[in-house]
Order: C-alpha cells, then sequence, then structure tokens
C-alpha cells in the first residue's frame, strides 16, 4: 500500500462526518490500519474480550423471526465477504418465529454434534419483551441459561439488541418495552462482561430521522418486523460495531497515467490521452455496496464502511465522466477528482446501477464468492465536452 495515509480510525454515530468530509484525500502521507473500539468493553476488573471474529470462524446467526427473515444477516455476510474476505468466514441461520431466549436454549441442546459454531449472535428479546416488567427477571435468567449453553458448546456469544419500533404501527406500549429489554440487556449483559451490539437505539434514531424528512417513513412493514431497507441498516449498524479493520480500496493516478497511490488495489494497462485516462483496476477487498433498496443515507453508515475511491490530479478543468466497464459511474470536476471520489458516492447520487451489480447480487446470495479479492475493471476517466450534462 504505497503512499496512502492512514485511516482515521471510524467511530459509532460519527458517520456523517466521514460522509461529509469525505476522507477522500488519498494522495501522500504514511500508510496504517485504523481500528476501531470494540463493540461493547467489560467493566473494570472483568476480563476482556478478544476480536469478535476470527480467521476461519464458523459463525451461527439465532435467533426470531426477524433472523429467519435473513436481511439482516445477509448484509453483514455481504459485508464481511467484500471488505475482509481474507476471513472466509462461513455462516449458518437458524431462526425460529415468536423464539424467546428460553425457546433458544432449548434450540441449541438440540444442534447435531457435527455443527459446532465458534460464534452465536442471540437476537432475542423482542418476544421476550411481550411480558412487560413482570418478565424481566425471568427475561435474565433465560438470557444467562441460553449464553451458558453456548459457551458449553465451545462458542463465544455475542447479543444482539432487539429492533426498535415505530409507534405508530407498534403501539406505544410494545415500543417502550422493546426498549426497556434492550436496554436491560445492555446493562446486564456488559455486566456480565459479554459482547453486546446495540442496533436498537440506532434503529430508533433511524425511523426518527426519516420521520423528520418524510412523515410516513416508518422501519416496520408491520407492527414487529422491518423493512428491507431497514434490516440492511440493522446489519450496517452491527457490522459497524465490529472489531474488524477498516477496509477501503483506492487508487491515485496522475493525468498522465502515473500511479501515485494504491491501497488494496493494484493498477495496470495505463492509457492516457489529451482528454481521457483509462486503467484496469485489480480489487484485493472490493467495498460496494449491497443489492437494494438501501435505507436513508444519513442516518446509515454506507458510504463510511463502501470506501471505493479514486483519485486524479493534473486534470485540465472541467467535468469528467467516470466509466466502469462501459457503464457510467457518475461525474466530478477536475478538483474533486483531485481530492478523490468514492464511486458508491456518485453512484448513489446519479441513482444508477452499479457495472457491478450483478455480482453484488452474487454475492449477496452466497454465490461467486471466489470473485471477491480478485475483480479486474476497466475504468475510463474521459472529460465531458462544454455545455453538455
Amino acid at each position: 500500500m504505497a503512499g496512502v495515509p492512514a485511516l482515521t480510525p471510524y467511530a459509532p454515530r460519527r458517520f456523517w462526518l466521514h460522509v461529509l468530509l469525505g476522507g477522500l484525500a488519498i494522495v501522500g502521507g504514511g500508510c496504517g490500519q485504523a481500528r476501531r473500539p470494540q463493540a461493547s468493553a467489560a467493566p473494570a476488573g472483568l476480563p476482556q474480550p478478544g476480536p469478535v471474529l476470527r480467521k476461519g470462524d464458523r459463525v451461527a446467526w439465532v435467533g426470531s423471526s426477524s433472523t429467519r427473515i435473513g436481511v439482516w444477516p445477509r448484509t453483514v455476510e455481504f459485508l464481511l465477504r467484500t471488505r475482509h474476505p481474507e476471513l472466509a468466514i462461513d455462516f449458518r441461520r437458524f431462526g425460529t418465529p415468536g423464539a424467546t431466549f428460553r425457546k433458544g436454549t432449548d434450540e441449541l441442546k438440540r444442534w447435531p454434534d457435527d455443527y459446532r459454531p465458534d460464534v452465536v449472535f442471540f437476537n432475542y428479546g423482542v418476544n421476550d419483551a411481550g411480558t412487560g416488567r413482570e418478565g424481566l427477571a425471568r427475561f435474565m435468567e433465560d438470557m444467562e441459561r441460553c449464553v451458558a449453553t453456548a459457551r458449553a458448546r465451545g462458542a463465544r456469544v455475542v447479543l444482539v439488541t432487539p429492533q426498535a419500533a415505530d409507534v405508530r404501527r407498534s403501539g406505544p406500549g410494545a415500543a417502550a418495552r422493546r426498549t426497556l429489554y434492550a436496554e436491560m440487556m445492555l446493562a446486564h449483559g456488559r455486566g456480565k462482561g459479554w459482547t453486546v451490539i446495540d442496533v436498537h437505539h440506532p434503529l430508533d434514531a433511524l425511523q426518527r430521522a426519516g420521520q423528520r424528512e418524510e412523515r410516513g417513513f416508518s422501519i416496520l412493514r408491520d407492527s414487529i418486523h422491518l423493512t428491507r431497507p431497514a434490516y440492511v441498516a440493522w446489519g450496517f449498524f452491527l457490522f459497524d460495531r465490529l472489531d474488524l479493520p477498516f477496509v477501503r480500496s483506492a487508487a491515485a493516478l496522475t493525468s498522465e497515467g502515473q500511479v501515485t497511490a494504491t491501497e488494496n488495489c493494484t493498477i495496470s494497462d495505463v492509457e492516457a490521452g489529451p482528454d481521457t485516462l483509462s486503467f484496469t483496476r485489480d480489487d484485493a477487498a472490493l467495498p460496494i455496496l449491497p443489492p437494494g433498496p438501501l435505507p436513508p443515507r444519513s442516518p446509515v453508515p454506507l458510504e463510511a464502511h463502501s470506501r471505493y475511491l479514486l483519485a486524479v490530479t493534473g486534470l485540465p478543468p472541467g467535468e469528467y465522466e467516470i466509466r466502469c466497464e462501459g457503464y457510467p459511474i457518475g461525474t466530478a470536476g477536475a478538483h474533486a477528482l483531485a481530492l478523490g471520489v468514492n464511486l458508491n458516492t456518485l453512484l448513489l447520487d446519479g441513482g444508477r446501477e452499479a457495472p457491478w451489480a450483478e455480482l453484488a447480487g452474487a454475492i449477496w446470495e452466497g454465490r461467486m464468492l471466489e470473485r471477491v479479492g480478485r475483480t479486474r475493471w476497466r475504468f475510463v476517466v474521459a472529460r465531458r465536452p462544454r455545455g453538455e450534462r
């Protein structure tokens, strides 16, 4: 990774700053890897947990109907496979409609002996919350029993809070109970030194932000289950809180065709002309967006975790079109290209389908995984005639 500046650690709830400021300058400086804080820290006096995920892990997603629907687990799988193909993680999903922590304990005991996950993500609580305050003591007992059962099978455990609600669809009572149980899980789990990932409050913030922008916006499609975009947001929120190095793919060239910096990619077959620059880009990591529909951009770290960057310096003033494999990605001025642009941002701004949409769809479905880390694309940056829109 020659000549690429060190990355700034990504802080949860500050993703909008990365989107606004871009972090796009990829020329000069030294190189380095940034790490974000762990999803949760053990209280003083308790052992600090190790990395949430490790190379070659077998991961089990365990929960109720939202886990069975599968959009949030698939989003996390997509992000891990495209950003961290080196981890080579295997995934299996176990979701039972209406399930609780008590039901989860029973299901774990029935797992076949030939399946031994290294990590179990538990997403229960939304159904447990139906019992209200009176059920809190049993909720904590069931949670402890479920965690102990998974650990007895040799698995590391991650708890994922229940989802938030839109009170207009769930009713204020149900929404309040879900918040109560999410916060109890956070307090009790962290008090035990467990790893707890909070998606409840980010989803609640998404609901509030979306509703401010559009009165009819809702993260819910019924009284409990989320819309597909909200489930995708859930996946991004969870991925953001994993203890993983921040990954981007970045390339910087001059208008004369000199490659000045790369990160997680290589550039070859460069051709420079008076008004065009073309090159082949091989990506070792592929931080592309998952298939849509996608959630709102400002409350969700879509672009902050999808840093697919290109910078071209020395271009004459004007507007330039960026194409990949003949498909338009977007346009940018010479000054913006000199600083660096996020190709995902250009696609979102223009509402265009990505040139790699077919590959993204296949990876989402768990196919063509051998392509990740081995993608090769032909790019063209061409000056647009003055006055053309």
